[in-house]
């Protein structure tokens, strides 16, 4: 049986989204960007800030003088992933196959449902409609056999119908006068590989002899040869939903100072740990995702055991990954922390096990609710304090927390 496989993306998604919320933005140039750095980065753009010359990835303060009636709008994620779990709420009434690939944009399977739904195109025109029906929001649909021509048709969608279908067999045809930059895998320096070999379109790389791709490209080569014939066998993977506690921080201004990504490490994993302690869990993995100036991702995994709740514990197998990431100069725009393998409850220690990492998560508790009955402010990190000496013990472990506040405990 032939796949039928759905590509929907909404253009502009953080704009669109605030333009539901904010109908007086409509029309008009919005661009989302951080506030407050030095080198803001526009992250989204509406259709009006293309038209005047604002372009995704430029530096704010170049996208206001393009455009001096530009609105900047901070990135909202809270909004951002409610809108998406809307979204994809919609579309799971068409298929339980659905794939998120993004805020907005989804996968979906829809092999096998002709008897229920009918042509695929007309299943892909109802999810279309049911997705402006109910949340307002306009989307381009394409629809092929597999994942990667129908999100290229989706890029290539005719307006204002928004939805593109390309028939079973015309894969290869569709794609090749389209530019390469739409395949896959070709960022700007691949691109630049391939316009110094006169290769604009693709059907210049389908028509290229695999061996000639391969000394210019190495493995990669093949693949891009593959998917230039319009040559995909990925499959619709639907998430798993994994019990998971995140933390992410995104800078205020970009930077490669290693201590001070080390002290923003270390308040990410306060707060992990805080929850942790909060919902009586304890992580076993861990995730740590780092995210350049330039958008690309760096992510390095690491286990925990035995599953702990403190802080601290968390930190010290962070801050490794931490080292194996940061192998480039270019500056970290954001920290993303993520623990999984979660359990509730104590874990069996050994007979002879140090009791440091036990005191240290007493003081952990004690930290927590200092921070609870006075507020966050009430103490503050400070790596030159070595130990922490109170009336009633003075075995508690090594901390690097100093009270400030004023009032008295």
């Amino acid at each position: 049986m032939e796949r039928e496989i759905i590509y929907l993306t909404i253009p502009g998604f953080p704009v669109a989204v605030e333009r539901v919320l904010r109908p007086e933005l409509r029309g008009r140039p919005v661009v989302v960007a951080p506030l407050g750095a030095s080198r803001s980065i526009v992250t989204a753009l509406s259709a009006e800030a293309w038209n005047a010359g604002i372009r995704k990835g430029m530096v704010l303060a170049k996208a206001i003088r393009y455009c001096r009636e530009t609105i900047v709008l901070p990135p909202n994620e809270p909004l951002y992933l409610r809108a998406s779990r809307a979204i994809f709420r919609v579309l799971e009434n068409f298929s339980p196959v659905l794939e998120p690939s993004g805020h907005g944009h989804a996968y979906l399977d829809i092999t096998g449902t002709g008897r229920l739904l009918g042509p695929p195109r007309d299943a892909a025109w109802r999810a279309q409609r049911e997705v402006r029906r109910q949340l307002h929001l306009n989307s381009l649909l394409g629809i092929a056999s597999n994942k990667m021509v129908s999100r290229i048709a989706s890029e290539v969608v005719p307006r204002p119908a928004g939805l593109q279908d390309v028939p079973h067999g015309d894969e290869s045809s569709f794609i090749s006068p389209l530019p390469v930059r739409l395949l896959p895998g070709i960022g700007p320096q691949t691109e630049g590989q391939l316009k110094d070999l006169n290769i604009r379109i693709i059907r210049d790389i389908a028509a290229m002899e695999l061996q000639h791709l391969a000394l210019a490209f190495g493995r990669f080569g093949f693949v891009l040869h593959q998917r230039a014939l319009g040559i995909d066998s990925t499959p619709v993977n639907p998430l798993r939903a994994v019990p998971a506690l995140e933390q992410e921080k995104i800078l205020p201004e970009d930077s490669n100072d290693y201590e001070f990504l080390i002290r923003v490490l270390r308040d990410i994993c306060d707060r992990a740990g805080e929850q942790l302690r909060e919902r009586k869990q304890r992580a076993g993995r861990g995730e740590l995702r780092v995210r350049y100036s330039d958008y690309r991702e760096d992510e390095k995994r690491f286990k925990i055991v035995p599953p702990v709740q403190s802080s601290a514990t968390i930190c010290a197998h962070a801050l490794p990954a931490l080292t194996l990431i940061l192998k480039r100069r270019t500056r970290v725009r954001s920290m993303h922390l993520r623990l999984t393998d979660l359990s509730f409850g104590s874990v069996q220690l050994d007979l002879f096990a140090d009791p440091k990492p036990e005191r240290r998560s007493k003081l952990e508790f004690a930290l927590d609710s200092l921070r609870l009955r006075y507020g966050e402010s009430v103490l503050s990190r400070q790596s030159a304090v070595k130990a922490v000496k109170t009336k009633n013990c003075s075995l508690l472990p090594t901390a690097d927390y100093v009270h400030t506040s004023a009032r008295p405990l």
